[in-house]
């Protein structure tokens, strides 16, 4: 069965790294059980990796051809949702729809210009730069998303609730 995992998570981080080492590797790396890493790439389970084990798991995803180290990015988007102001802006949530908008259809003409035959090297650097300019405002944009839910002061505006 395939667990859902919550994106931003570190489960879905260590799911990740897991997915590219394996599970015998991640426990013997971060001298756990097998068991304790599954637990860790479970969103319904409590545990994660400690600073040392989770980037020692970065570092043998990175060393295993992966291009990225996915903990410490789900660290930095977490960080840069919770960073967002809470009032829930509306206005300011309409501009970053607006602009991820025009970021995303960038990043999707340009992808499109490098999957033609004879693409250049320019012409792939700068599809990838588009579409990292577009993944840039996603953690932003689920701040202000997340603003809006029931708790954060603004969520009562959007579902009509004033208790």
């Amino acid at each position: 069965m395939t667990k859902v995992r919550a994106p931003l998570t570190f489960s879905l981080a260590v799911t990740t790294v897991v997915g590219r080492i394996g599970w015998k590797a991640a426990g013997s790396i971060t001298r756990r059980a097998v068991r304790t890493v599954r637990h860790w790439s479970e969103s319904d389970k409590h545990g994660s990796p400690t600073l040392d084990q989770a980037i020692a798991l970065d570092r043998a995803f990175i060393l295993a051809g992966g291009g990225y180290a996915p903990i410490l990015e789900s660290y930095a988007r977490q960080l840069d949702v919770a960073m967002v102001d809470a009032s829930g802006c509306r206005e300011a949530l309409a501009d970053d729809v607006a602009l991820i908008s025009r970021e995303t259809g960038d990043a999707i003409s340009h992808c499109i210009q490098a999957l033609q035959p004879g693409a250049t090297p320019a012409q792939i650097y700068r599809a990838i730069a588009e579409t990292e300019e577009a993944d840039a405002i996603f953690p932003r944009l689920i701040g202000r998303l997340k603003a809006l839910l029931p708790g954060n002061g603004a969520g009562r505006e959007a579902t009509g609730v004033n208790h």
